[in-house]
């Protein structure tokens, strides 16, 4: 199915029903509300104009909104029309180089974009955005030739005339460049719809829930989730993450199923309003994006009840590939050990955990994890060699091992891993047991420059507020839980504005904070270092 039949579909079997919730209000009013029958109607509008300023079946929109309503509005429009969606991320600015590469890369003819961002970001770089032939502004005194309320008022309501197959492209949904520049993950309309039946089936969840949506819109969790409640036919709620509006908009909207990276639930269960509102309509709440230790699960089950599902995957997923159901694990006793493990493989997908000459490895030994399934990805845009995809299989770059039981425990991302005096160390052991202190508020654990070992461990650690923490007591900490040669070398304490996280803080964002301390000792010693920080 395509995305706009999916859409439809809702929309003829509940016509009436709330589709949208927009609680975070850039240029709409807080609170605004549209039915499915409301939501269809726009999305042929806005898809007939598109295609009337020139755009053919094929070509490529890129989005840089800051809203919600308009960014959900515009990503089903676009592939409404058979046009393919480039959403980019509102943290990079216009003028970055992450932006520039993602327009020119994906060629782009048309851009989307809000009225106060392309006056700050995008206006007088024009010219080096060299595929852009329709600039379209979302808010007043824009200044770009098309207004895009404009092109939803004057456009035809009724399906738009373009032919649009299973198979053809329909997100080019780029990395986050964590190494090297973004790459364009090419996901088809089979793509997008077998994961938003496969998210149904293993979130479970109805279609009289109410869906929370706090994540950043332009993130692939995020596109994923909208898709979801499109196809599922839920109520999704859209909002900024803030803690204290959160928690009152899941009571007040009886949020029934949300979604919060580990660093977000950490803000939610520790702010002093937590105990001030009823949850009770929670059913379910997925973590993903960064793995939650199981002292963080414990605490936030405390609040919001035993409803977290870990989830594993990634963009080039389809957002999908391992689930792990509260009823598999316990908080305490024998199967407390699954506090750790992101479940079993997904219904449609099959993973499994290689070594370095790609043969499978044992029980309980540690490789690399591939995933293959039909909502996998077809490649990347414009690199038909990339080496990450090979004989159907999507080579995830993550470390993991299977269990007994056939659990999946991920252990950390391959370029993550600490390199120090030839021993390995995963960041993600060392992080679980810090993050275990009662102090500790979030901790994010990288590999530093050292002299006679190559790299060292650092912990970089935000305290709770209150806490008077000391580096010994951290490091002493460690040394009697972990084995001598894993415990920090040294601690930076900081506020939680120096931590670098993505953008709706849900994820540690550990190349910034290694090229941080890498530039501080280059600058300190004049020395260059190479990929794992070896002098």
């Amino acid at each position: 199915m395509i995305i706009g039949d999916g859409l439809r579909r809702t929309a003829k079997v509940y016509p009436e029903k709330i589709a949208i919730i927009d609680k975070f209000g850039k240029y709409c009013p807080v609170d605004t509300r549209y039915t499915y029958r409301e939501v269809v109607e726009r999305v042929n509008r806005l898809s007939n104009s598109l295609l009337s300023l020139g755009l053919k079946k094929g070509d490529r929109v890129a989005l840089l909104t800051a809203t919600r309503l308009g960014f959900y509005l515009s990503q089903l429009a676009i592939m409404n029309a058979g046009l393919v969606f480039a959403p980019v991320n509102a943290v990079f600015g216009g003028k970055s180089t992450e932006f520039i590469h993602l327009i020119n890369d994906s060629g782009a003819k048309a851009l989307i974009v809000d009225a106060d961002i392309y006056k700050n970001e995008v206006q007088g770089i024009e010219t080096d955005l060299t595929g852009i032939r329709y600039l379209i502004g979302i808010g007043e005194n824009h200044g770009c030739t098309y207004d895009w309320e404009t092109l939803i008022e004057i456009g035809s309501p009724h399906e738009p005339d373009v032919m649009v197959a299973d198979d053809d492209l329909a997100l080019l949904q780029y990395t986050s460049g964590t190494t090297g520049l973004p790459k364009g993950t090419m996901l088809t309309h089979k793509n997008l719809s077998i994961s938003a039946y496969l998210w149904s089936a293993e979130l479970r969840v109805l279609p009289h829930y109410n869906f929370l949506l706090s994540i950043p819109s332009a993130t692939s969790g995020a596109i994923g989730l909208q898709n979801l409640c499109v196809f599922r036919g839920m109520t999704l709620v859209l909002s900024d993450f803030d803690p204290p509006k959160i928690l009152r908009i899941i009571q007040d909207e009886n949020i029934n199923s949300t979604m919060f990276a580990p660093p977000m639930t950490a803000r939610l269960v520790r702010h002093p309003d937590a105990g001030s509102y009823d949850y009770s309509s929670l059913k379910s709440i997925i973590t993903s994006a960064a793995p939650i230790s199981a002292e963080l699960l414990k605490e936030a089950s405390s609040v919001f009840g035993d409803v977290y599902i870990e989830l594993f995957g990634t963009t080039e997923t389809c957002l999908l590939g391992a689930f792990l159901q509260p009823e598999e694990r316990a908080l305490e006793g024998p199967l407390s050990k699954r506090l750790t493990s992101v479940g079993k493989a997904c219904l449609g997908y099959m993973i499994k955990v290689i070594d370095e000459n790609g043969n499978e490895v044992k029980t309980g030994e540690i490789g690399e994890l591939l995933i293959s399934g039909d909502a996998v990805a077809a490649g990347y845009w414009n690199m038909p060699d990339a080496p990450d995809f090979k004989d159907g299989w999507w080579h995830s770059g993550d470390l993991g091992m299977v269990d007994e039981d056939e659990y999946i425990h991920i252990v950390d991302r391959k370029k993550d891993m600490i390199l120090s005096g030839g021993e390995n160390i995963y960041p993600r052991e060392v992080e679980d047991i810090i993050a275990a202190h009662p102090g500790v508020f979030l901790v994010s654990v990288i590999g530093v420059p050292d002299e006679q070992w190559g790299e060292s461990v650092k912990a970089v650690i935000v305290p709770r507020e209150g806490a008077e923490l000391t580096e010994e007591e951290i490091i002493d900490y460690c040394k009697v839980r972990l084995s001598s040669y894993k415990k920090p070398r040294s601690v930076d304490f900081v506020e939680i504005s120096d931590m670098p996280l993505m953008a709706g803080g849900y994820k540690v964002i550990k190349r910034e904070l290694r090229d941080k301390y890498r530039k501080i000792y280059m600058e300190k010693t004049g020395k260059k270092i190479d990929r794992w920080g070896t002098i």
